[in-house]
Parts: structure tokens; C-alpha cells; sequence
């Protein structure tokens, strides 16, 4: 399990907090590639912007997918499908795609995250986040 929080950007600068939840499965092998099942729950707090009451709540983001934990340098890879709401115009649609690079070792992980509906609707904003946390184990 990760704990995860920090700040995530939108177009025009628009940047706010954002906090994770992430849940690890037990990591496979296919192929001589490593992958675990990756679980999680983010929420994007709302942003109090002049000129658009659209970005004035949050939303959130449940994901599942797959991290590719044993890259070079404690690095890894994910990627995610999604669901958010409510819409705002930086996750306009309900479904959206999660792909994160991270670093992680012992403890501690720090990772990009990007969420987005792939211009499936418009506007396609986006969020851009970097995140900071911790990894326990639950028994």
C-alpha cells in the first residue's frame, strides 16, 4: 500500500493539491517480465479559479492496471484505466488513462503522474501531478 500526496497542474498554470491511495498486488512474471496489479484512488481538490466555476470542486480518479516495479535505478512504470467524476475540465470525460514514471526504495516513492481522456472529449486538459509518499505493508 502507498500513501501519496502533492501537487497535479492543468492548463494556465491552474496547479492544486492532490492525495493517493495505492494498492500493490503480489508482482508475477510473464516472459521474463515483472508486472504487479495496481489498484488506486486519487483526488484531484477543487481549484478556486476567477473565470471558470467549472474547476471549483474536486474529483476523483479510481484506477486498476499494471506497475512494471524492477526497471534501472529503483524506477518504475504504470499504467492504468479509469474512472472520474465529477467532470471538470481538466478530466472531462469519465474514462481516462493513468501513466506514471516513479522511483522507489525502501520506504519512500516519488513519481509523474499523468491522468487524461486521451482527447477521446473535449476540452483534454489533463492533470499533471507530482506525488511524494510512503509504501507499508498490511498484513
Amino acid at each position: 500500500m502507498e500513501l501519496l500526496g502533492g501537487k497535479s497542474i492543468t492548463s494556465q498554470g491552474r496547479t492544486t493539491s492532490v492525495v493517493e491511495g495505492e494498492w500493490l498486488g503480489k508482482a508475477r512474471q510473464w516472459k521474463g517480465i515483472v508486472f504487479q496489479p495496481d489498484i488506486g484512488l486519487t483526488y484531484v481538490a477543487a481549484r478556486h479559479h476567477q473565470r471558470s466555476r467549472d474547476f471549483s470542486r474536486g474529483a476523483g480518479v479510481g484506477a486498476v492496471g499494471v506497475r512494471f516495479p524492477e526497471l534501472p535505478y529503483h524506477l518504475f512504470f504504470s499504467f492504468q484505466l479509469g474512472v472520474a467524476g465529477p467532470e471538470t475540465p481538466a478530466l472531462s470525460s469519465a474514462q481516462q488513462f493513468v501513466s506514471s514514471l516513479g522511483w522507489a526504495d525502501d520506504n519512500t516513492v516519488l513519481l509523474v503522474r499523468h491522468i487524461s481522456n486521451a482527447s477521446t472529449r473535449k476540452p483534454n486538459l489533463g492533470e499533471t501531478m507530482l506525488l511524494f509518499g510512503v509504501e507499508f505493508k498490511i498484513r
